[in-house]
């Protein structure tokens, strides 16, 4: 009869500590492996990198869908990973999608408010729109937090300052946007142009600017795809 107890009781106090340390074990599976992320968006970058270099996009969307893949696989590994949710906004941008983009950074900016990479895809959201006071609210904001010495930010900012008729600025951000590239045909374009308008600003014919050619910051080997690391999907 005590044996009986004895196992009983001994019976009741595994299952006690069992239950007591599930919650810890289910909570470890669940922690974030940012370093594992951070990879996996490295690869969905490079491959956007890429995909930013290509004259003819008309077969780009196999990378697009594969630099989706490797933002979704670290977003599963780390769901408040800031890289992946702007992997994820970048994407949708080269969609036209921007409404979809500019849901994904702002659950971004919830995670971490001041990173200045989110201030300056928002940027890019509103400028795709045409919303060009947002944009330099946004594109400001990553200036003034990192992004001084950025070519895109200078330059956008320029572009921004130009639509809304404010010479003086847009000079300033060509200029800039020149001496930390000086290789960019683009700003030194632009700044030609703003030197060679007639007063009457508005008359102005501008260029189509939804979609400019971009800067690429990082330059990768275009001959070189087996870098790019391409998923079976």
């Amino acid at each position: 009869m005590k044996n009986k107890i004895f196992i009983t009781l001994l019976s009741t106090l595994i299952m006690l500590t069992i239950s007591a340390f599930a919650p810890l074990s289910k909570a470890a599976e669940h922690i974030p492996d940012v370093s594992k992320a951070n990879s996996y968006c490295a690869q969905g970058d490079k491959i956007l990198d890429y995909y930013e270099t290509l004259k003819d996009k008309t077969d780009g969307e196999k990378y697009l869908k594969a630099a989706k893949y490797y933002y979704y696989q670290a977003s599963r590994v780390d769901i408040s990973n800031q890289n992946s949710l702007i992997g994820i906004a970048r994407i949708a941008l080269y969609q036209g999608k921007t409404r979809d983009a500019k849901n994904a950074l702002m659950m971004a900016l919830n995670f971490d408010e001041t990173n200045p990479r989110v201030s300056y895809y928002l940027g890019e959201a509103f400028f795709a729109e045409g919303e060009y006071f947002q944009a330099i609210d946004f594109y400001t904001w990553a200036y003034n937090h990192g992004y001084r010495s950025h070519y895109k930010t200078n330059y956008k900012l320029g572009v921004c300052y130009e639509k809304l008729n404010d010479i003086e600025k847009a000079e300033l951000h060509y200029q800039t946007a020149i001496r930390i590239n000086p290789k960019s045909t683009q700003a030194k374009n632009r700044l030609n142009e703003l030197h060679t308008i007639d007063t009457d600003y508005k008359n102005i014919q501008t260029k189509d600017i939804k979609n400019p050619a971009r800067y690429n910051d990082e330059q990768i080997d275009k001959n070189d795809l087996e870098k790019l690391n391409m998923p079976n999907l």
